[in-house]
């Protein structure tokens, strides 16, 4: 073997480039030709005086052979990640079936996982991904990168710059994607994809929703909105505002990511906003871009939770012809009277609705549910037990030494407990004693009366605290008020013409919406982010979405099969799949390699 440059000149006029290529010399019948191996990239770094002691060094390795002197250590080095590369390709040593071995010199390396990879990438296939890719401009190679961009962000959720570690040591992603001949991509390489799949957002976000639509025969009769935020490591900048952080990280800036989605959960639109950003000021013009990609379809059932559901989007929607579901803020008393439907869920707990009122285009029914009331009831009993339990703390330490015991410091802790359990402290009526006032200092035993007096100045007798004898508290009429509303909750529609078991069952389909969202933070490492420039930090959650788009995919295929387990069980039953590469040694003294994969374990 020998490695040679070689000039390309592109066919659409671009500028000309050269390339090293590792090739090899083949007889085939009266004539010799060139194989190439491998390409090493147009930035080979070893001088072109070294290629024949490089490949004598390739050569020695590949054969298991000790070389007679000690070769350079950069030499060397390049050698070795050029041989693994060479294992990498799949390429044999030798075309007999059968042989004579060693099995002492049998020898396993280059192990990479392969299964999950394979799964992950039937899902971007199916969805034509890198198609869309080429269609929009890039090259194939850009394309298959990007792919294993997305597929890394399915696999191993991460930053860029692990993704990069993880594609180049521990993934068979690249040979499966017809990369591991060439020079592996680059960390730099991977942020510019990155930068301009973000560029292509609109034109990919609109090919994948239509084929999902294709491949699953959805039609877009609803609509789910909600953001979420992702706190970032670093100085607020551009769209990182600090804001209401939903993993309690006020500490950290934000930014926040607006998804529509579907009936079946897929992303419809994505949006990147400034992490202070107000909710209901995002939903008009997030439907706006819906419309765009609906054209003149019907328009979908806008469904939404309490924190967008105000008047102005409420107007708003009914202005643009958008029918509406959401669930009303305040609590609601069941009627007393009987429900009108007795059903059962999709787990097949029990439920019940009431219609309360329709008027002015809009109707208001009360649900309850069993699995609703179990929630409930378990929140409010965690909530009372930790309130209780730390006013009991704050009782116990009046008696204590080094604890707080004055009257005005108990009243303010009390006020701090009262905030941070705001959810059922208002169900308690509280109080904190006072401690009767102490007596004076008796008069010390050489003072005698009319002491004051003859020294004529007045005695100065420090002012004694106020201290707390009793911290009091006992449950009140919302206590009992918040136990019989358990599991109860009144929902608000435009769609008067509805009955109550349509309405209810669409809207608990946000509960399973919502999924995606925890999908997206904890199986897809949409956070925190640690890049610093703002391009960056939107193709990061771009780059998430995208990877959900596979995801979700999966997900709904296997579930058709009677699969419903999580992306991370998933892709932990599929970890012990993985490709390597076996040595042996011949009885001639040939070196046989091989690279395949093991069978993968069934049990799993």
């Amino acid at each position: 073997m020998f490695i040679r440059r070689v000039h390309t000149r592109p066919r659409d006029g671009a500028k000309p480039y050269s390339s090293c290529r590792l090739v090899r010399s083949v007889r085939s019948g009266n004539s010799v030709r060139q194989v190439t191996l491998l390409n090493l990239g147009a930035q080979f770094p070893v001088a072109p005086e070294l290629w024949p002691a490089l490949c004598d060094l390739i050569e020695s390795i590949r054969s298991g052979q000790t070389p007679l002197f000690e070769p350079d250590p950069d030499l060397l080095r390049a050698a070795q990640q050029i041989a693994d590369r060479l294992s990498l390709s799949a390429l044999p040593d030798a075309d007999d079936d059968l042989a004579r071995v060693h099995l002492d010199s049998l020898d396993h390396r280059l192990v990479r996982s392969v299964g999950a990879e394979r799964l992950a990438l039937h899902a971007l296939r199916e969805l034509r991904f890198a198609d869309t890719l080429e269609d929009l401009g890039l090259a194939s190679r850009d394309a298959r990168i990007a792919v294993a961009l997305v597929l890394a962000r399915m696999l191993h959720p991460s930053s860029e710059r692990e993704a990069h570690a993880w594609l180049c040591q521990h993934s068979a992603a690249l040979e499966l994607l017809g990369l591991a001949t060439s020079a592996p991509p680059s960390l730099s390489k991977l942020y510019r994809i990155g930068d301009r799949l973000y560029h292509h957002r609109e034109a990919l976000e609109t090919a994948l929703f239509r084929r999902e639509r294709s491949l699953l025969d959805l039609p877009p009769t609803i609509a789910f909105y909600d953001l979420t935020n992702v706190h970032y490591h670093g100085r607020p900048r551009a769209d990182l505002r600090h804001g209401r952080a939903k993993q309690k990280r006020h500490d950290c800036p934000l930014v926040t990511l607006g998804l529509t989605l579907d009936a079946a959960g897929f992303p419809c639109r994505s949006e990147i906003l400034p992490g202070n950003v107000s909710e209901p000021a995002t939903l008009a013009p997030a439907l706006t871009r819906l419309g765009r990609l609906l054209g003149d379809g019907p328009r979908p059932t806008v469904i939404m939770d309490a924190g967008l559901s105000t008047q102005e989007t409420l107007a708003w929607l009914r202005t643009h012809g958008y029918e509406w579901i959401t669930v009303r803020r305040g609590g609601e008393d069941p009627p007393e009277e009987d429900p009108e439907l007795e059903f059962r869920t999709r787990q097949g707990a029990a439920a019940r609705a009431w219609r309360l009122r329709t008027a002015d285009g809009e109707s208001e029914l009360c649900l309850w549910s069993e699995q609703r009331q179990a929630k409930d009831d378990a929140i409010l009993a965690r909530h009372r037990e930790r309130f209780e339990g730390a006013l009991q703390a704050l009782h116990a330490g009046l008696a204590k030494k080094g604890c707080t015991k004055r009257y005005e410091k108990v009243v303010e802790r009390l006020g701090r407990l009262k905030e941070r359990y705001k959810r059922v402290s208002g169900q308690y009526d509280l109080r904190v004693e006072q401690a009767a006032p102490a007596a004076p200092p008796a008069a010390r035993s050489g003072d005698g009366p009319g002491a004051e007096e003859a020294t004529g100045t007045a005695v100065r007798r420090k002012r004694q605290p106020v201290l707390a004898a009793a911290v009091r508290w006992e449950r009140n009429d919302q206590h009992a008020r918040k136990d019989a509303r358990a599991g109860t909750y009144v929902l608000r529609t435009s769609h008067t013409d509805w009955d109550l078991e349509r309405v209810a069952r669409t809207y608990w389909q946000l509960t399973e919406i919502e999924a995606t969202f925890r999908s997206l933070k904890s199986e897809i490492g949409l956070r925190p982010i640690w890049h610093t420039k703002r391009d960056r930090i939107r193709a990061h959650l771009f780059i998430a979405v995208l990877a959900y788009h596979g995801v979700h995919l999966l997900r709904r295929r296997l579930g058709a099969h009677g699969i419903h387990d999580s992306w991370a069980t998933i892709r932990r039953k599929l970890s012990n799949w993985m490709r390597l590469t076996t040595t042996l040694v011949t009885a001639g003294g040939e070196r046989i390699e091989c690279r395949q994969d093991t069978r993968p374990d069934t049990a799993a």
